[in-house]
C-alpha cells in the first residue's frame, strides 16, 4: 500500500467515526451544536436506507442541516431532498450568528425559527425576535434584528 493511499484509508476511518459519533449524540443536541459539527454529518443520499438510523441522526443538503424525525428507506421517495420532506426531516437552525445559514421557509409547524435563532437573508444575517416566525426577514421585519452585512 502506497503512504498516500494509506492516509486517505485513515481518514476515511476518521470520517466515518465522527459520523457515527455524531450521529449517536444528535438526539440531544440542538441545532446550534449540529451544526457546530456539520462538516460530521453526512450528505443526503437519495438512494439510502435511513430505516435504521436513530431519529435525530443529521445530514446535509445544499448548504442546509437537517436531523431525522421519522426512520425510512429514502429510495421509496424517488426525486425528493430533506426539504421536500418535511414529515421525515426537520431544517436545523442556529443561535450562532457566524454559522448562519440562508433562510428556508417554514412548511407547516416543521422548520420554524424560534428566539434567537439566525438566518441570512438578502446578504444579510438575521436573529428572529420571536418563537415560531414563518416569516423572512424582508417580509417581517419587526420579527427579526439585522445583525449586519453576511460576512465573506
Amino acid at each position: 500500500m502506497k503512504n498516500q493511499e494509506l492516509v486517505l484509508d485513515v481518514m476515511r476511518a476518521q470520517g466515518k467515526s465522527d459520523a457515527l459519533d455524531l450521529r449517536a449524540r444528535a438526539a440531544e443536541l440542538d441545532g446550534t451544536a449540529v451544526i457546530a459539527e456539520e462538516a460530521k454529518a453526512p450528505a443526503w443520499d437519495s438512494g439510502k436506507d435511513y430505516s435504521s438510523w436513530p431519529v435525530g441522526a443529521p445530514v446535509t443538503d445544499v448548504g442546509q442541516v437537517y436531523k431525522l424525525l421519522q426512520p425510512h428507506n429514502a429510495s421509496h421517495y424517488p426525486d425528493t431532498t430533506p426539504a421536500t420532506l418535511p414529515a421525515l426531516w426537520s431544517v436545523c437552525h442556529t443561535k450562532d450568528p457566524n454559522k448562519a445559514k440562508p433562510y428556508m421557509a417554514p412548511d407547516g409547524q416543521s422548520g420554524m425559527y424560534m428566539t434567537d435563532e439566525c438566518c441570512t437573508d438578502e446578504g444579510h444575517v438575521w436573529r428572529s425576535k420571536v418563537d415560531n416566525n414563518v416569516w423572512a426577514p424582508s417580509g417581517y421585519p419587526d420579527g427579526w434584528e439585522d445583525l449586519g452585512p453576511v460576512e465573506e
